[in-house]
Protein backbone atom coordinates (compact mmCIF):
# COMPACT_ATOMS: atom_id res chain seq x y z
CA UNK A 1 0.00 0.00 0.00
CA UNK A 2 1.28 3.47 -0.90
CA UNK A 3 1.94 5.81 1.99
CA UNK A 4 0.69 9.43 1.99
CA UNK A 5 4.26 10.50 1.22
CA UNK A 6 4.31 8.21 -1.83
CA UNK A 7 1.05 9.67 -3.07
CA UNK A 8 2.27 13.22 -2.51
CA UNK A 9 5.40 12.47 -4.56
CA UNK A 10 3.35 10.81 -7.32
CA UNK A 11 0.94 13.73 -7.60
CA UNK A 12 3.62 16.44 -7.42
CA UNK A 13 3.92 18.14 -10.80
CA UNK A 14 0.81 16.50 -12.15
CA UNK A 15 -2.68 18.00 -12.04
CA UNK A 16 -4.35 14.96 -10.44
CA UNK A 17 -5.42 17.02 -7.44
CA UNK A 18 -7.33 19.66 -9.44
CA UNK A 19 -8.24 17.84 -12.69
CA UNK A 20 -11.96 17.91 -11.87
CA UNK A 21 -11.98 21.73 -11.81
CA UNK A 22 -9.33 22.45 -14.45
CA UNK A 23 -11.73 23.25 -17.30
CA UNK A 24 -13.81 25.54 -15.12
CA UNK A 25 -10.70 27.61 -14.43
CA UNK A 26 -9.30 27.58 -17.96
CA UNK A 27 -12.55 28.60 -19.63
CA UNK A 28 -13.18 31.55 -17.31
CA UNK A 29 -10.70 33.85 -19.03
CA UNK A 30 -7.46 32.18 -17.99
CA UNK A 31 -6.61 31.82 -21.70
CA UNK A 32 -8.16 33.18 -24.89
CA UNK A 33 -8.02 29.95 -26.84
CA UNK A 34 -9.23 31.43 -30.10
CA UNK A 35 -6.46 34.04 -30.13
CA UNK A 36 -3.78 31.61 -28.93
CA UNK A 37 -4.55 29.01 -31.58
CA UNK A 38 -4.86 31.61 -34.32
CA UNK A 39 -1.33 32.78 -33.48
CA UNK A 40 -0.07 29.23 -33.14
CA UNK A 41 -1.52 28.29 -36.52
CA UNK A 42 0.34 31.21 -38.10
CA UNK A 43 3.57 30.14 -36.40
CA UNK A 44 3.21 26.56 -37.67
CA UNK A 45 2.49 27.64 -41.23
CA UNK A 46 2.12 24.62 -43.51
CA UNK A 47 3.36 22.17 -40.87
CA UNK A 48 0.50 19.87 -39.87
CA UNK A 49 2.04 16.89 -38.04
CA UNK A 50 2.22 18.36 -34.56
CA UNK A 51 3.04 17.24 -31.00
CA UNK A 52 1.35 19.00 -28.06
CA UNK A 53 3.45 18.95 -24.90
CA UNK A 54 0.90 18.86 -22.10
CA UNK A 55 -2.41 18.29 -23.87
CA UNK A 56 -4.38 18.57 -20.61
CA UNK A 57 -8.11 18.25 -21.21
CA UNK A 58 -7.74 19.00 -24.92
CA UNK A 59 -8.84 22.65 -24.93
CA UNK A 60 -5.96 23.93 -27.07
CA UNK A 61 -6.17 20.95 -29.43
CA UNK A 62 -9.92 21.49 -29.84
CA UNK A 63 -9.47 25.12 -30.84
CA UNK A 64 -6.42 24.42 -32.99
CA UNK A 65 -8.42 21.97 -35.08
CA UNK A 66 -10.93 24.75 -35.68
CA UNK A 67 -8.08 26.75 -37.22
CA UNK A 68 -7.09 23.89 -39.51
CA UNK A 69 -8.86 20.53 -39.76
CA UNK A 70 -5.78 19.10 -41.49
CA UNK A 71 -3.72 19.06 -38.31
CA UNK A 72 -2.58 15.60 -37.23
CA UNK A 73 -2.17 16.15 -33.51
CA UNK A 74 -0.57 13.94 -30.89
CA UNK A 75 -1.12 15.07 -27.32
CA UNK A 76 1.20 14.02 -24.48
CA UNK A 77 0.29 14.35 -20.81
CA UNK A 78 1.34 12.66 -17.57
CA UNK A 79 -2.03 13.09 -15.80
CA UNK A 80 -4.45 10.28 -16.57
CA UNK A 81 -7.51 12.23 -15.39
CA UNK A 82 -6.68 15.01 -17.85
CA UNK A 83 -6.15 12.61 -20.76
CA UNK A 84 -9.52 11.00 -19.99
CA UNK A 85 -11.22 14.40 -20.21
CA UNK A 86 -9.42 15.13 -23.48
CA UNK A 87 -10.73 11.85 -24.89
CA UNK A 88 -14.27 12.79 -23.85
CA UNK A 89 -13.87 16.15 -25.58
CA UNK A 90 -12.12 15.06 -28.80
CA UNK A 91 -12.69 11.37 -29.23
CA UNK A 92 -10.46 10.05 -32.02
CA UNK A 93 -9.74 13.48 -33.54
CA UNK A 94 -6.22 13.37 -32.08
CA UNK A 95 -3.80 10.71 -30.85
CA UNK A 96 -3.08 10.50 -27.12
CA UNK A 97 0.08 9.54 -25.25
CA UNK A 98 -0.15 9.09 -21.47
CA UNK A 99 3.55 9.51 -20.79
CA UNK A 100 6.01 11.15 -18.46
CA UNK A 101 7.74 13.69 -20.73
CA UNK A 102 11.04 12.93 -18.99
CA UNK A 103 10.84 9.43 -20.55
CA UNK A 104 9.21 10.45 -23.83
CA UNK A 105 9.24 7.69 -26.40
CA UNK A 106 6.98 7.83 -29.46
CA UNK A 107 7.73 5.85 -32.59
CA UNK A 108 7.25 8.88 -34.81
CA UNK A 109 8.65 12.28 -35.74
CA UNK A 110 6.85 15.60 -36.01
CA UNK A 111 7.06 18.79 -38.03
CA UNK A 112 6.38 20.88 -34.95
CA UNK A 113 5.75 20.77 -31.22
CA UNK A 114 4.21 23.31 -28.88
CA UNK A 115 3.40 24.00 -25.26
CA UNK A 116 0.74 26.43 -24.03
CA UNK A 117 1.30 26.48 -20.29
CA UNK A 118 2.15 22.81 -20.51
CA UNK A 119 5.61 21.39 -19.96
CA UNK A 120 7.46 24.58 -20.88
CA UNK A 121 6.66 28.22 -21.57
CA UNK A 122 8.06 31.73 -21.14
CA UNK A 123 7.14 34.29 -18.49
CA UNK A 124 6.91 37.78 -20.01
CA UNK A 125 7.28 40.84 -17.78
CA UNK A 126 6.93 43.18 -20.77
CA UNK A 127 10.68 43.63 -21.12
CA UNK A 128 12.46 40.34 -20.61
CA UNK A 129 11.55 36.69 -21.00
CA UNK A 130 12.17 33.97 -18.44
CA UNK A 131 11.98 30.30 -19.42
CA UNK A 132 9.73 28.26 -17.13
CA UNK A 133 9.73 24.48 -16.84
CA UNK A 134 7.27 22.13 -15.15
CA UNK A 135 10.29 19.87 -14.65
CA UNK A 136 12.00 21.45 -11.68
CA UNK A 137 15.44 19.82 -11.96
CA UNK A 138 17.73 21.47 -14.54
CA UNK A 139 19.46 18.34 -15.83
CA UNK A 140 16.20 16.40 -16.07
CA UNK A 141 14.63 19.37 -17.85
CA UNK A 142 17.50 19.44 -20.36
CA UNK A 143 17.28 15.69 -20.97
CA UNK A 144 13.50 15.95 -21.46
CA UNK A 145 13.87 18.78 -23.97
CA UNK A 146 16.45 16.66 -25.78
CA UNK A 147 13.92 13.83 -26.06
CA UNK A 148 11.33 16.21 -27.51
CA UNK A 149 13.80 17.64 -30.03
CA UNK A 150 14.77 14.10 -31.07
CA UNK A 151 11.12 13.65 -32.04
CA UNK A 152 11.25 16.67 -34.38
CA UNK A 153 12.21 16.49 -38.03
CA UNK A 154 15.13 18.64 -39.19
CA UNK A 155 13.64 22.12 -39.57
CA UNK A 156 10.88 21.28 -37.13
CA UNK A 157 9.58 24.07 -34.90
CA UNK A 158 9.20 24.20 -31.13
CA UNK A 159 6.73 26.95 -30.14
CA UNK A 160 6.46 27.94 -26.48
CA UNK A 161 3.68 30.27 -25.33
CA UNK A 162 4.24 33.42 -23.29
CA UNK A 163 2.48 34.02 -19.97
CA UNK A 164 2.29 37.02 -17.68
CA UNK A 165 4.24 37.11 -14.43
CA UNK A 166 2.67 34.81 -11.85
CA UNK A 167 1.08 36.59 -8.87
CA UNK A 168 -1.05 35.79 -5.84
CA UNK A 169 -4.75 36.29 -6.53
CA UNK A 170 -8.25 34.94 -6.00
CA UNK A 171 -11.14 34.78 -8.47
CA UNK A 172 -14.76 33.67 -8.22
CA UNK A 173 -15.38 31.22 -11.06
CA UNK A 174 -19.04 30.36 -10.42
CA UNK A 175 -21.60 31.14 -7.74
CA UNK A 176 -20.27 28.17 -5.79
CA UNK A 177 -16.60 27.94 -6.75
CA UNK A 178 -13.62 30.23 -6.06
CA UNK A 179 -10.08 29.77 -7.37
CA UNK A 180 -6.96 31.13 -5.68
CA UNK A 181 -3.26 30.77 -6.27
CA UNK A 182 -0.24 31.54 -4.14
CA UNK A 183 3.33 31.90 -5.38
CA UNK A 184 6.36 30.96 -3.25
CA UNK A 185 9.62 32.30 -4.72
CA UNK A 186 12.69 30.08 -4.64
CA UNK A 187 16.31 30.49 -5.76
CA UNK A 188 15.89 28.70 -9.08
CA UNK A 189 12.15 29.03 -9.62
CA UNK A 190 8.97 29.00 -7.60
CA UNK A 191 6.22 26.81 -6.18
CA UNK A 192 2.60 27.50 -7.02
CA UNK A 193 -0.34 26.45 -4.86
CA UNK A 194 -3.66 26.00 -6.66
CA UNK A 195 -6.78 26.01 -4.46
CA UNK A 196 -10.48 25.60 -5.22
CA UNK A 197 -12.98 26.39 -2.47
CA UNK A 198 -16.74 26.65 -2.06
CA UNK A 199 -18.94 27.76 0.85
CA UNK A 200 -18.09 24.53 2.67
CA UNK A 201 -14.34 25.04 2.37
CA UNK A 202 -11.50 23.49 0.36
CA UNK A 203 -12.57 21.10 -2.42
CA UNK A 204 -9.30 20.69 -4.37
CA UNK A 205 -5.67 21.66 -3.98
CA UNK A 206 -2.41 21.08 -5.83
CA UNK A 207 1.20 22.17 -5.35
CA UNK A 208 3.45 22.50 -8.40
CA UNK A 209 7.16 23.30 -8.53
CA UNK A 210 8.65 25.23 -11.44
CA UNK A 211 12.21 25.78 -12.62
CA UNK A 212 13.06 29.13 -14.23
CA UNK A 213 16.00 30.02 -16.49
CA UNK A 214 16.99 33.49 -17.68
CA UNK A 215 16.72 34.39 -21.37
CA UNK A 216 20.32 34.17 -22.61
CA UNK A 217 20.94 30.98 -20.65
CA UNK A 218 17.81 29.53 -22.27
CA UNK A 219 19.09 30.26 -25.78
CA UNK A 220 22.41 28.66 -24.88
CA UNK A 221 20.56 25.58 -23.62
CA UNK A 222 18.58 25.21 -26.83
CA UNK A 223 21.69 25.76 -28.94
CA UNK A 224 23.38 22.89 -27.09
CA UNK A 225 20.33 20.78 -27.93
CA UNK A 226 20.60 21.49 -31.64
CA UNK A 227 18.13 24.34 -32.06
CA UNK A 228 18.44 27.88 -33.32
CA UNK A 229 16.41 30.91 -32.32
CA UNK A 230 13.54 31.92 -34.60
CA UNK A 231 12.24 34.40 -32.04
CA UNK A 232 8.96 35.98 -31.02
CA UNK A 233 5.97 35.86 -33.30
CA UNK A 234 4.42 39.17 -34.39
CA UNK A 235 1.87 39.30 -31.56
CA UNK A 236 4.32 38.32 -28.79
CA UNK A 237 2.34 35.22 -27.91
CA UNK A 238 4.96 32.55 -28.77
CA UNK A 239 8.72 32.18 -28.75
CA UNK A 240 9.97 29.78 -31.40
CA UNK A 241 13.03 27.58 -31.85
CA UNK A 242 13.89 25.49 -34.90
CA UNK A 243 15.78 22.20 -35.04
CA UNK A 244 18.98 22.47 -37.06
Amino acid sequence: MNSPADKEQKDLNTYEGIAKYYDTLMTQGYYDYNEITKDLSEVLGDKTKILELGVGTGLVAEHLLKQNVEYKLTGVDNTEAMINQAKERLGNKIHYELQDITKLSIDDQFQGAFSVGGCWYFIDDGKDLEFCSHIDDYQTCKESLSKVICHLEIGGLLALALQNVHTNYSKKLTEELTYSQEIFKEDNGFTKRYRFTNDKGLVAEQMYRYLTIQGLDTHKLFSELGCEVVGLNSTRKFFVYQKR
